[in-house]
């Protein structure tokens, strides 16, 4: 029989994977995928960003690649590169999971703003160096901008709609092991 801390951690894997094809299977179906002018935030990488902050064993590091190097072939993006940058930014945040937990949201949130920003530019400059075609740079700020600002409303759902709480310190698992 499986224990029940176990089966938690797999019931979350598998609503974090599916949350992610539904966003995906949202960007492929025909409907406006721009809010007027403004391009649509990139939903994945916020609730990835989201889920390593409060719960890392939730999210493993072979399904944060795949799910984005999914989204990047049905999307059309260069494939693996954005997936590359969300996994380094996943690890880079998971590794400071214990001390992010401790600080208030606004810290949290700059801190991932920071990371989405690196990203973008280190997306940018791989782009320019293999001679790639990029997209305006105007659209890339802008989604940015979005992703930045609806990381609080992904926060809000993850713990509001998902349960995905971050630990207490000291907290300890069903085993007596400190999370």
């Amino acid at each position: 029989m499986v224990d029940s801390a176990t089966l938690r951690t797999w019931l979350y894997r598998m609503v974090y994977l599916v949350t992610c094809c539904v966003i995906i299977f949202f960007h492929l179906i025909p409907l406006q995928t721009m809010f007027g002018r403004w391009p649509a935030p990139d939903l994945i990488s916020s609730l990835t960003f989201a889920w390593i902050l409060r719960r890392p064993e939730y999210v493993p590091v072979l399904m944060i690649a795949a799910v984005m190097f999914l989204a990047d072939m049905l999307l059309l993006r260069p494939p693996g590169l954005q997936a590359a940058f969300i996994v380094i930014g996943a690890e880079f945040l998971r590794r400071r999971w214990h001390l992010m937990r401790e600080l208030p949201f606004w810290m949290e949130w700059a801190v991932v703003a920071g990371v989405l920003v690196a990203i973008v530019i280190g997306q940018r400059l791989l782009l320019t160096i293999a001679m790639l075609e990029r997209p305006s740079m105007s659209l890339t700020l802008l989604q940015l901008l979005a992703t930045i600002l609806s990381y609080p409303l992904v926060v809000f759902a993850t713990r509001n709609i998902f349960g995905v709480q971050k630990s207490a310190p000291g907290a300890v698992d069903a085993l007596g092991h400190r999370i």
